[in-house]
């Protein structure tokens, strides 16, 4: 069995639904990052606050691509998901023959392997039609 590691650390949380992403709040403005900043990326503010992202969004916009990735055999798909939270996620899609992709579509999260690097699992997020 392959070893798994984050595509970056400090990315997830388990929840008691399950697996989160975790963003930060910029206590001074509000506004959301993810993933997560050391500072505030708009008023520079240094007080962040952990918030865990909420498991569900509507797709805002996508595409499938026809041409081979370094991680990604085509055909694939690569959106934006916009969160409850006001933060939209650039995101790989799961390709579903029955739910043909539609902007405003419900969409969940996912968090399994997106690829294997010699003997390690990279797991990270990606969203699929609900």
């Amino acid at each position: 069995m392959a070893e798994k590691n984050p595509i970056r650390e400090g990315m997830f949380s388990k929840g008691p639904n399950g697996t989160v992403m975790i963003a930060n709040r910029c206590k001074s403005c509000g506004h959301v990052f993810f993933p997560k900043v050391e500072s505030c990326l708009t008023c520079f503010g240094e007080t962040l606050e952990e918030l865990p992202l909420s498991q569900k969004g509507k797709l805002f916009a996508y595409t499938v691509v026809q041409m081979p990735a370094s991680h990604f055999d085509p055909p694939y798909a690569v959106g934006y998901v916009d969160l409850p939270e006001g933060i939209r996620i650039f995101t790989p899609l799961t390709i579903l023959e029955d739910k043909p992709f539609q902007v405003g579509m419900p969409m969940e999260l996912i968090v399994d392997t997106l690829w294997y690097e010699n003997d390690k699992a990279i797991f990270g997020y990606k969203f699929s039609p609900i």
